[in-house]
């Protein structure tokens, strides 16, 4: 058990660049991202709570805050790449997964076992929790794509247009509310 070394390996979540192939006016890290992340989950979840559904509120922000922690060792892999094979892409998830585990060896037993559980299940993107998770890690990205695109960079308008199709495939009020005011469009 290391506390030292989880903390040193988990803080290195704020020097991963996120979009590293693409011309950026304004870098992102991963820790960046995670907090953004997280607090657009949160806000979802209030929104579909809002709405009378049945929310996990701890859940999703566990979900959130786990989601890409391993990319403090593997840093962050290019989406169109990774996504470019399923057998690639269930190699890097496994390559994932065993340096999560090295990571999490410096921690108890307890929140080991507990925290690789969480990690699995945010890949998963089941149940309402999951669905917002996925939700906000893509209006991250919109959110990100949108800022770059009005300082003048236009490269991001693939990014744009990818997120809204994910996050309209979703099927979630609350992430229709908020498309609706972001975009100025009725979502249907």
């Amino acid at each position: 058990m290391d506390f030292k070394e989880f903390f040193a390996r988990q803080r290195n979540l704020d020097k991963i660049v996120r979009f590293s192939s693409m011309l950026r006016l304004k870098d992102e890290s991963v820790a960046e991202h995670s907090y953004h992340v997280t607090f657009y989950a949160m806000m979802l979840a209030d929104i579909e709570q809002k709405l009378e559904n049945k929310v996990d509120v701890e859940k999703v922000f566990r979900l959130a805050l786990m989601h890409d922690l391993e990319e403090c060792m593997t840093g962050d892999i290019l989406f169109d790449f990774k996504k470019s094979d399923e057998k690639l892409a269930e190699q890097i998830e496994k390559m994932g997964l065993q340096y999560l585990k090295k990571m999490l060896d410096n921690l108890p037993d307890y929140l080991s076992k507990d925290y690789e559980k969480v990690w699995a299940e945010s890949r998963e993107n089941e149940g309402i929790e999951g669905k917002l998770v996925q939700a906000a890690d893509w209006l991250e990205a919109l959110m990100y794509a949108i800022e770059e695109n009005s300082i003048g960079n236009k490269n991001f308008d693939k990014v744009i247009n990818g997120s809204v199709k994910n996050l309209k495939s979703l099927n979630l009020k609350s992430v229709d509310m908020v498309l609706d005011q972001l975009l100025g469009e009725k979502i249907g």
